[in-house]
């Protein structure tokens, strides 16, 4: 079965990834220019054709003094390099990052282990994150593609827990999974194995809560990125 990620261009995605921002650091760029508490304000995150990380992101914040009640910033290579007003638009409610356990990476690790076994190939991501229903913890909403078939499928996963809440994912070639292993997995669904700096991290919320828990776990993050970045292509 080929994977949806190709193995053998390991080092040629690696290094374009390594200069584009997850979202944790485009999150940590806002907050250290206009402030911890703006983040507060985060209606959502978006980004286009990751591989895994895209090269933009656009932060969309709730804020009454602008036109139209809302600022859209956009961050590239840890730094703001656009920014607008745009006229208001049905979005949600603020996101509580206290509920933020699942960057971008991890997102887009899950992605890849269910598009695997469903057979389904991607070569790129659209990354939505904003608060759940009801003002809920925040999900992730991703939408993939492959360049020779288009939209390949789209889930959408807790961002609080990596538990996958909803998948629809097309299997252009190969056969489909096992209708008894699908409703399993559908009605049992697992959170992604932590790893012992994942406990840490996790650990981080018991202490001093709200945004500097927040940003403490962004500063560990940096450190650990080097070795997340194969396992998305190792799959381990």
């Amino acid at each position: 079965m080929k994977a949806p990620i190709v193995v053998g261009l390991f080092l040629a995605v690696a290094t374009l990834a390594q200069a584009a921002d997850t979202a944790y650091s485009a999150l940590r760029a806002i907050g250290k220019r206009d402030g911890q508490e703006v983040l507060n304000h985060v209606l959502e995150l978006r980004g286009r054709d990751g591989t895994p990380s895209p090269q933009v992101w656009k932060i969309v914040i709730d804020d009454p003094r602008a036109r139209g009640g809302i600022r859209e910033l956009e961050v590239q290579k840890g730094k703001i390099v656009g920014e607008s007003t745009p006229t208001s638009r049905g979005l949600g409610n603020p996101m509580n990052f206290n509920q933020l356990n699942l960057d971008s990476e991890g997102a887009f690790t899950i992605a890849n282990q269910e598009a695997q076994k469903a057979n389904v190939p991607f070569d790129r991501v659209n990354f939505l994150l904003k608060a759940g229903t009801g003002g809920g913890a925040p999900v992730w909403e991703l939408e993939l593609f492959d360049g020779r078939n288009g939209r390949s499928g789209s889930l959408t996963i807790a961002a609080d827990s990596g538990t996958v809440l909803h998948r629809q994912l097309d299997r252009p070639h190969g056969p489909a999974m096992d209708d008894h292993a699908y409703l399993d997995d559908r009605n049992n669904p697992q959170p992604p194995r932590r790893s012992s700096d994942d406990a840490d991290d996790r650990d981080s919320d018991h202490g001093p809560g709200g945004l500097p828990g927040f940003l403490n776990r962004i500063g560990r993050h940096f450190e650990k990125r080097g070795r997340q970045i194969e396992n998305f292509f190792t799959g381990k």
